[in-house]
């Protein structure tokens, strides 16, 4: 890729053409911002593709294209994060690209008509800030979720979530040593659900769900709580994802002792 030159000082290059050590001190600074771009890169290289932005030999922002199809972008401002986005080449189908919150004004003149468009926080849980384990009081069976129950899984969010996840399918889910998934069942159906990939840097529940009859009953509070537990055992930061608008979430991950950390505006083009 040629380099881009913007006020002859700023330029664009690939992972590959700087010293990576550079790369890991830059988001090791920072791992609850930039926690995809270290999880992404140490287990799934292949699927992964960076750019990297340097102003006077030093890095100022980054951009991931996960699987050719998610580019997270990261600046320290908006004329670096404008760069990186015009950077990404246009053989690669996104579907979807994500900005720190405070550039959505430019997200949006750079992409005007965006098919959708989502606000999230990213919440962060330290060990230090976590709660004991507690007992659920319901007469619910707990075990592990393998791939065997990724039809129930994907049934499970779909109806937890229909806004979000009405086309998930069990082709959307992946099972690899790196996750986690923890379910709650009612006799044979699955109530709900935390999905958990665990890195010794830091660690994320991607996805939980509950059933809408089984809300409000304490369980997404309580396998979340669990899942924390799992994941400390392996690291001292634990991250999620919530819609900035979804009150009821927010507040249950505050009780287990998590944090808004960041926000990001997430728009869909495909």
């Amino acid at each position: 890729m040629q380099l881009q030159i913007v006020n002859y000082m700023l330029k664009i290059v690939k992972l590959d053409d700087i010293d990576v050590q550079k790369f890991w001190d830059y988001v090791l600074s920072d791992i609850q911002l930039y926690f995809f771009f270290i999880l992404d890169l140490k287990q799934y290289p292949e699927q992964s593709k960076f750019l990297v932005a340097i102003e006077k030999e030093n890095i100022v922002g980054l951009c991931l294209i996960w699987k050719n199809h998610i580019a997270h972008v990261r600046g320290q401002n908006e004329e670096i994060v404008k760069t990186l986005f015009n950077a990404i080449p246009e053989d690669v189908p996104l579907k979807q690209i994500n900005f720190e919150i405070k550039y959505q004004k430019l997200l949006s003149f750079l992409i005007p008509k965006p098919k959708t468009k989502l606000h999230i926080h990213r919440m962060v849980l330290r060990k230090e800030k976590m709660i004991p384990r507690f007992q659920l009081d319901k007469p619910f069976t707990q075990r592990n979720l393998t791939e065997k129950d990724a039809s129930k899984i994907a049934k499970l969010m779909a109806k937890a979530a229909p806004t979000y996840w009405s086309k998930i399918t069990t082709k959307h889910l992946t099972f690899d040593d790196n996750q986690n998934y923890t379910g709650l069942f009612d006799g044979n159906i699955l109530i709900s659900f935390t999905l958990a990939w665990i890195d010794e840097t830091a660690a994320i529940i991607a996805n939980a769900a509950t059933h809408p009859k089984y809300q409000n009953l304490g369980l997404a509070t309580y396998l979340v709580n669990e899942s924390i537990h799992k994941m400390m055992e392996h690291t001292e930061i634990a991250i999620i994802h919530v819609l900035t608008d979804n009150i009821p979430a927010i507040k249950v991950y505050s009780k287990v002792g998590y944090e808004v950390y960041a926000s990001f505006i997430m728009v869909g083009l495909k």
